[in-house]
């Protein structure tokens, strides 16, 4: 039996032009999370790539910006065709023409557009899968919530062991006794949230849980993947600064310690799994400049990056210290890379 919503979602994903591998994954799991659901009106379908070159290039020895931009509509049609009537999809596409937009500006935007929109904003990731019951559990929660006027709160779904114990209350108990294990091969470790595991292999894990099991924590705990806004918190005016340019997650993370307090909920369904796989094989392709060592972490990106993300790093501080500096903007970044 399909699922009727009585919620509304969106599910939205910025995916960089070197992600457009694992985009093809991404599709795949969305497809795997709502083809059990029978009103699809209920659901918007946000999707936006990126193929501007204001820090990393092309390269084009590869592949093309036209064959990439194909790529991406392909998984867009795939959607239309195997996930049936879905009439809410929207997409984007970020050229080299346009002004800075990245990951950060994405989900700041997602956050503020739907939120009068929507009941619940749902966080994809390119690299991430979500739990084939994910809806299901949301509208679970919501009845809890409703019922004990419970309005502004994130939720997460479990992940694999994290690298430190500080992640424990968002891990999944099937892995929550294992000792994360460092080393050149980490990222290959099945028990460990680093490494890959296929849709079925999630399903399979998932398949066992025969009610949804949520905890709750009072402090955020985020990892860029996955992760849900209940429109309210987002409408409290928990959002990503426009001072981060880069670090999304910390963004939310820290609006949400000084505007919530001891007061922030964060949900977490225990029993379900989620997938991200942070060290992709395919994670960082046709990047001019840049070697393909991604997965076992001896990757160097392109200087660019760097120096993008340092200025991130730098507004972070800034921002969670209450310092008096000035927030570092695009037009630092341009000046550094041109002073280099």
């Amino acid at each position: 039996m399909k699922t009727i919503l009585k919620n509304k979602y969106v599910i939205g994903c910025h995916v960089m032009f070197y992600e457009i591998k694992m985009y093809k994954e991404y599709i795949n799991g969305l497809i795997n999370m709502l083809e059990g659901i029978d009103n699809k009106e209920n659901i918007y379908l946000d999707l936006c790539f990126n193929v501007s070159e204001k820090i990393e290039k092309i390269d084009t020895s590869k592949i093309s910006k036209d064959q990439l931009i194909s790529l991406f509509k392909d998984g867009v049609e795939k959607l239309k065709s195997q996930v049936g009537i879905v009439p809410h999809i929207v997409t984007r596409i970020i050229t080299p023409e346009d002004d800075y937009y990245f990951h950060a500006d994405y989900r700041r935007d997602l956050n503020y557009n739907y939120c009068k929109k929507v009941d619940y904003i749902m966080h994809g990731e390119t690299d991430s899968f979500f739990p084939k019951e994910s809806l299901q559990a949301l509208e679970s929660l919501s009845e809890y919530t409703q019922t004990n006027n419970i309005n502004r709160y994130a939720v997460c779904f479990a992940d694999r062991k994290m690298w430190d114990s500080s992640w424990d209350a968002t891990v999944h108990p099937k892995y929550i006794n294992h000792v994360y294990e460092e080393g050149e091969n980490h990222h290959l470790n099945p028990y460990q949230a680093k490494s890959r595991m296929s849709i079925e292999e999630m399903n399979q894990i998932n398949s066992t849980a025969e009610a949804f099991e949520f905890n709750y924590i009072n402090y955020p705990k985020i990892d860029g993947s996955c992760f849900v806004l209940s429109s309210d918190l987002i409408q409290s005016g928990v959002n990503v600064p426009s001072c981060l340019i880069y670090h999304d997650d910390r963004g939310v993370d820290i609006m949400a310690r000084k505007l919530c307090g001891k007061n922030y909920t964060q949900f977490i369904c225990k029993n379900l799994l989620k997938v991200h796989a942070r060290r992709h094989p395919n994670k960082r392709l046709y990047v001019k400049g840049e070697d393909h060592g991604y997965a076992s972490g001896i990757h160097q990106k392109v200087d660019s990056f760097k120096i993008f993300k340092q200025l991130s790093d730098a507004n972070i501080q800034i921002l969670e210290g209450n310092l008096p500096n000035r927030f570092y903007t695009h037009n630092d970044f341009n000046l550094k890379l041109n002073n280099r």
